[in-house]
């Protein structure tokens, strides 16, 4: 069964994950994203505590979104990120280039 990753673009910046970041939800969610960042203010953090489990395939997506925002001069931090994602991302040298802090209850 896919589970989908649901997506809350409050208007302070922030924007949180809830769900699993995984190759069957990443589609959707790169399409809502689209579709919701121009009328939203700034994007400043993503909040990942609500992700249960990321693959390879949200890593790739939060790549990108990171590459979007320095392609417009902007900061963003990921923040609570699940420790199979911070593992994968240490993997791929990606943590200082994602700004991927994980959950302050996991090593």
């Amino acid at each position: 069964m896919t589970e989908r990753c649901a997506l809350e673009t409050p208007e302070d910046g922030t924007v949180r994950l809830n769900g699993e970041l995984t190759f069957e939800s990443v589609p959707l969610l790169y399409r809502e994203m689209e579709r919701r960042l121009p009328s939203s203010g700034p994007l400043r953090t993503i909040d990942l505590q609500g992700i249960s489990r990321a693959d390879s395939a949200g890593l790739a997506l939060l790549l990108e979104w990171q590459s979007h925002q320095r392609r417009r001069g902007r900061e963003m931090a990921i923040l609570n990120a699940p420790s199979n994602l911070i593992r994968l991302a240490g993997l791929c040298e990606a943590i200082d280039m994602l700004n991927l802090s994980g959950r302050k209850d996991q090593p």
